[in-house]
Order: structure tokens, then sequence, then C-alpha cells
């Protein structure tokens, strides 16, 4: 494995976004009809058409949807760069989620690399397309259950735990799994989890200052993840506030039609964990999101407002730079939950740019940060 002096992961805040890479199964196409009422493309769709001129979108798919894809594309009239990338053989795009699929690691003056578990041929294929090394890794940690900001890496207690440690003593599967994810990168690891016993006892009051911080601890003890990503419900600002790094942590709300108890069961493990968070030495707001049931599994399920990608630049022709976050306004009636989250990040200096269209994907778990992978980056 390269040295993490010299190759690092690239972060989820910083500079100018130049590339970015998204995965399309064909199904997606299959459902790309007028007379659905489900449709995954729109969101993309609607991605594409946000981003600035001067970002690529490598866009992966099948290779049996080649065409659809191709006609699905010169619809759009998207000013970025959309280049399809169709997957040879007999390699094929299982789900949208390409957050998950690999990681990217990046330095001033070398060539880059994807790091990933062998057998996955469609990030060896565009690793081969960008011209990166592929590097192999036994730590199977998805990339929707790790944000890296500018100095910090904050990992889903569950990917802290040891996947294989039969006959051993759980504190050293907790010390290992730990030493193995924090060499991916030299960036300090903190954990997203909450105890059970600050259930009910969190407040969820964005205000922790007089909470104690302490050091980055390894995960041990009784603690659980709440939500199986941490970006699901948190966001990296790449700001600081009062000296401590700020994250945005979700605060559910129940809504239209599911019962309460949902909601505030996710609450209040949301709660315990912004507390976990505090004492780690971060900085915490909290934004709203609810919790209603999807369009098409009427499965009542959270609206992951957090699951952004941004900028900490200003682009030349801006004032301000560039947040991108899912909305769901256009299909359901959330433009409340759209506009509130849009002003907090307003509040931060950003320009927060609403992406809609994210209630297609919505029973899937999965929205704007899930879907995309951002490849390189200018310097912050």
């Amino acid at each position: 494995m390269s040295a993490t002096g010299s190759l690092s992961l690239v972060p989820d805040c910083g500079g100018l976004i130049h590339t970015i890479a998204l995965a399309l199964p064909a199904s997606f196409f299959g459902d790309d009809r007028p007379d659905n009422s489900v449709s995954p493309l729109v969101p993309i769709g609607n991605l594409l058409s946000a981003l600035p001129f001067d970002v690529t979108a490598i866009i992966i798919i099948d290779r049996i949807s080649l065409l659809l894809a191709q006609n699905w594309r010169d619809r759009l009239g998207a000013t970025c760069t959309a280049a399809l990338m169709p997957l040879d053989g007999n390699s094929g795009v299982a789900h949208p989620w390409i957050q998950d699929m690999f990681h990217v690691r990046a330095c001033k003056e070398c060539v880059g690399e994807l790091v990933m578990t062998a057998g996955n041929a469609l990030a060896g294929r565009l690793a081969d397309r960008l011209g990166f090394a592929a590097e192999f890794s036994d730590v199977a940690l998805a990339g929707g259950n790790q944000l890296v900001g500018p100095d910090f890496r904050l990992v889903g207690h569950s990917s802290l735990q040891d996947d294989g440690g039969v006959g051993r003593s759980a504190a050293n599967d907790r010390h290992e799994r730990w030493q193995r994810v924090q060499a991916l990168d030299g960036r300090t690891v903190h954990s997203f989890g909450y105890r059970p016993e600050d259930l009910g006892n969190a407040s969820a009051s964005s205000d922790h200052s007089s909470t104690r911080a302490s050091a980055p601890a390894m995960a041990g003890g009784k603690m659980h993840q709440c939500g199986f990503h941490v970006d699901q419900f948190v966001s990296v600002t790449g700001l600081r506030r009062d000296g401590h790094p700020l994250l945005l942590v979700a605060e559910p709300v129940a809504f239209d039609g599911c019962d309460a108890r949902a909601a505030t069961d996710l609450k209040r493990k949301l709660d315990a964990s912004a507390l976990s968070l505090a004492r780690q030495g971060f900085a915490i707001l909290r934004n709203p999101i609810p919790v209603l049931p999807a369009i098409d599994t009427k499965k009542c399920l959270p609206r992951l407002y957090n699951n952004v990608f941004l900028e900490n630049v200003t682009r030349s022709s801006q004032k301000r730079p560039f947040v991108w976050i899912p909305h769901f306004g256009d299909t359901e009636a959330l433009g409340i939950f759209d506009r509130e989250n849009r002003q907090i990040w307003e509040s931060l200096g950003f320009n927060a740019v609403g992406i809609a269209g994210w209630s297609h994907l919505a029973s899937r778990n999965g929205a704007l940060r899930c879907a995309t992978k951002v490849i390189n980056r200018g310097p912050a």
C-alpha cells in the first residue's frame, strides 16, 4: 500500500471539484418512461444539469444500456461534460451507490489511485480510464460510512468493528480493525455512534459548548450506530466554529402519515450521536429532516438532506462556494424542508443549490452523495 504521507483520501470539502463519477444500472433506463411514477434518472439528470460547465461527470453504465444512455444524456442539455463509460464483458452496474464502491486517494504531484477490494471490475475499469493506479485492500469500508474532513475522518461505528476475529478478544478485534481503517489515510479517525445510556438524556440543542471534549479514542464498550451509513445523517462543512470543526447533524421530524414513534426513536439516537461527536471535539449544528412514507414502497423513511457534496472555494463567476443539496419538494409536500435546509447552508456562507427529484430514490436509502464519487478537486 502506498504511503499515506504522499497519497491521501480526497476530502468531502475543500477545493473546486473537477471530476465526479456516477454509476447507473441498466434498470434505471427501463424505468425512464413518462408514465412511470418512479424514475431514478430524474434526480441524476437534475444533478448533471446543475453542475458547472467545467466539471466532468463520468457515467458508468452497462454496455447494453449505451444507446439508451446516449439518448437520455443528449436530451438533458447539461453544460457540464457528461462522459459515458460502458463496462466491458460480463461486468455490470449492480446499484447506483458508487460512493460505497471504492476510495480515491490523490496528491498534488503524483498519480492518483482507487482503493478497492479484489474483484471490483467497475473500479478497475474506472482506474484504467483515469490513468490511476488500482490499489487492493482487505478493508471493507463503504464510502458512505466515512466522511473525510480537512484533517479528520468520521467513520461509522459499525465499520470500526472487526468482521472476522473468531476466538479473539473483542478489545483486540476493535484495536486491529481501527488500525486497519486508520492505515487508509493519515487523518485522525473519529467514530460516529452513541452510547445507550445517552438515549433520552442528550439535548437536541446544537449548543454543546459546555460538553467536555476529549481526544479521539478507539470505539469500544457499549456503542451503537444510528442508521447504516454516517452520510445519511451527517454533513462535513469544511468550516470551524469556535476553533472546532463544524458538522451538520440531522434532526428528524415526523411528517405526513408516519407513526411519530419512528421519528422519535431516530431523533433520540441522533441526539445521542450528536452528543458523542461534541465529546470528540466537534461543533454541531442541527438541520431538520422529515420522516414519511416513500412514494413507492410506502415505508416510513427519512429524507436524507445531509447527503450533500460541496466546495469551500468560490468559483470565479460566483460570490459564494457551492453546496449541492438533495431536494424532495417537487414530488412530495416537502418544500418547507427544502427551503429550511438551503437557508441553513446559506447562513454558513454557501450558495445552496437544491437538486430536485430525490424522492425517486428515497426507498433505496440513498441520495446525492451516495450516487456520486468525487474523483479530484483543486486545492483548498
